[in-house]
């Protein structure tokens, strides 16, 4: 619940895209779509504003660098890693653009515009353990609404 409950900072961090998020799944919901929580029914303490959600359980997760092109630009990603490997030597959040490298530790979080920058995460030393999880919002749903 831990994890799940950090990444409800766009909220405090950015409440217009909180908002942003909300609204498209309001309109979604308004048009016969109903978004199901990846948590299941009765989640209600995991409603996060989120319409797509990513968990990379490796357990030896490392992306190379790319940038999520699809995603809705303004949205505003959180992206956690979870683990143990030695966050001093290994599974570093890399930001190409900005040319920024983040010491990332177990339970770290971090918000970004994923499909504005490119970001990966340097490899783990041998016999760590690192996992990740990322939510957005996908571009086609914004989309889809604006065309009708």
């Amino acid at each position: 619940v831990e994890l799940i409950g950090r990444a409800d900072c766009v909220f405090t961090w950015f409440p217009d895209v909180a908002a942003f998020y909300k609204d498209v799944e309001k309109e979604l919901k308004d048009n016969g779509i109903d978004l199901q929580s990846v948590f299941g029914p009765g989640a209600a303490a995991f409603n996060l504003p989120f319409a797509a959600h990513t968990l990379n359980l490796g357990p030896f997760v490392c992306c190379l660098l790319h940038r999520d092109a699809q995603n809705w630009p303004h949205g505003i990603c959180p992206a956690m890693a979870f683990g143990e490997f030695d966050h001093t030597c290994s599974g570093h959040f890399i930001m190409e653009e900005p040319k920024v490298v983040l010491e990332f530790k177990s339970g770290d979080i971090v918000l970004f515009l994923s499909s504005l920058i490119t970001h990966g995460n340097a490899p783990l030393a041998a016999g760590e353990r690192r996992m990740s999880w990322t939510c957005w919002l996908a571009g086609g749903l914004v989309r889809w609404l604006a065309a009708g």
